[in-house]
């Protein structure tokens, strides 16, 4: 028997069971959201304490995902942490400002800041899209279906890994004469 199967046995065993997980799953949507206000909260602290000019943004786009960004690149765009899907599929790197997504030089900044980034940071793969300069999958990258990135909201550690990599990539950027605000 699968841990699906078996999962959903437990769960309708007894009357109890039945109410408790449906409850629970009731609650779902609350609790991520709980989770990623304390991240939210988490990333400020972190982002104001830190030496660097980390202006941390939140930009709600809409019920299905939520962005953070941590800086204006002059005439491109921001770098930023966004979900692609419900508080799931983090991405991160720099997202085009609409204005700037569809100028003459886009192209130019896609393949350099790219090249930079793929260049000078191990074990990440970024590519650009319409939407993005350059971005990278957030590991972890599936939260609906792991406890990891939850268990590292919990404990602090999720907001310094985030801001950890952030850094990365404006440290890059700053190095190679890049203005950011």
């Amino acid at each position: 028997m699968n841990e699906d199967n078996k999962t959903v046995e437990v769960m309708s065993l007894k009357q109890n069971n039945l109410e408790t997980s449906l409850a629970l799953y009731n609650n779902i949507g609350k609790m991520k959201k709980s989770f990623v206000e304390k991240l939210k909260l988490d990333l400020r602290i972190k982002a104001k304490n830190h030496s660097r000019n980390l202006v941390l943004r939140n930009m709600r786009v809409d019920n299905k995902y939520e962005k953070f960004s941590f800086g204006n690149i002059k005439n491109i765009g921001i770098i930023c942490f966004e979900f692609q899907d419900y508080y799931n599929k983090p991405s991160l790197g720099i997202r085009f400002s609409g204005k700037y997504r569809n100028s003459e030089y886009a192209n130019e900044h896609k393949s350099r800041i790219n090249r930079l980034l793929n260049d000078n940071i191990q074990n990440k793969q970024f590519k650009s899209s319409n939407w993005w300069v350059a971005k990278d999958r957030f590991e972890p990258f599936n939260w609906s279906s792991s406890s990891t990135p939850w268990e590292m909201m919990k404990d602090d550690t999720m907001a310094t890994k985030i801001l950890d990599e952030v850094l990365e990539i404006y440290q890059i950027l700053v190095q190679n004469d890049y203005e950011i605000t």
